[in-house]
């Protein structure tokens, strides 16, 4: 349920101008008169927008490029927001490890990755590469633990495709490529590498993303046998996906961002 209206062209009032105040501060290419008033111009502003964070760009104001303006305004404010921790529950996995060929043998901890997903082979959980249960069962304990995504139905997928073409785009979250002129890489981001492998952010700057990966190993392999940290080249990367908060975390993050204008 959107907290904030669906906006057009030619709707007027204070949601109009707070859209324009967000626009201005996150698109360097172009600055509205924050007055209120839908025009042209905020109607092209909103598509320019829309097409940086990979949406339909139709000029319309609804609830994904809302949760979009707000996860693009967490990047701009000074003050620091409410953290994902998504990496933090990641990193109490690194090392973990396989018994080899996908199998988890008596690793109560591997059982946990190969069961965070659906997939069943011959009445058995494992036996498949498992980078993406792996994800799908930190942003699981994610859901969980934070109120800012309790709403969010969790993954539960063994795909990396499956994770970023169906339940990502799915359940409204952002998605965007790693040369955004609007959204840059950051910690707790999960990023889909361009050889079919899913990780998870545990730092960036211009040179490397610091990952948190499973089924990989020290050459950085998507068939290896641990959880380990990884140092990757945003060349390889393919998607980035950026969670959404529930309807809570939205409505704070849009009007302390508004106030911060």
């Amino acid at each position: 349920m959107a907290l904030r209206i669906t906006l057009r062209k030619g709707d007027k009032g204070k949601f109009v101008s707070e859209l324009q105040k967000l626009l201005n501060k996150i698109l360097a290419s172009r600055k509205l008169t924050a007055d209120g008033d839908f025009g042209e111009n905020t109607r092209k502003a909103v598509i320019d927008f829309q097409k940086s964070a990979n949406i339909k760009a139709d000029g319309i104001v609804g609830n994904r490029t809302w949760v979009a303006l707000a996860n693009a305004a967490t990047h701009i404010m000074t003050a620091p927001m409410q953290p994902n921790g998504l990496s933090s529950i990641a990193e109490k996995y690194i090392g973990v490890k396989e018994t080899g060929n996908n199998l988890a043998g008596s690793s109560k901890q591997m059982l946990e990755i190969f069961k965070a997903d659906d997939l069943v082979i011959n009445g058995k959980t494992d036996g498949y590469p498992w980078c993406a249960a792996f994800v799908s069962l930190c942003v699981q304990k994610l859901c969980k633990s934070s109120v800012f995504y309790s709403s969010l139905v969790p993954p539960r997928e063994p795909s990396v495709n499956n994770f970023l073409n169906s339940w990502a785009k799915n359940s409204n979250c952002l998605i965007f490529k790693p040369d955004s002129k609007v959204f840059t890489i950051t910690k707790d981001d999960i990023v889909v590498f361009t050889f079919s492998h899913i990780g998870i952010v545990e730092s960036s700057n211009d040179t490397f993303v610091t990952t948190i990966e499973g089924n990989t190993n020290d050459a950085g392999s998507r068939e290896g046998i641990t959880v380990a940290r990884k140092q990757r080249r945003p060349s390889i990367i393919r998607s980035v996906i950026r969670l959404p908060m529930d309807g809570v975390g939205i409505d704070r993050k849009l009007n302390d961002y508004v106030q911060y204008c």
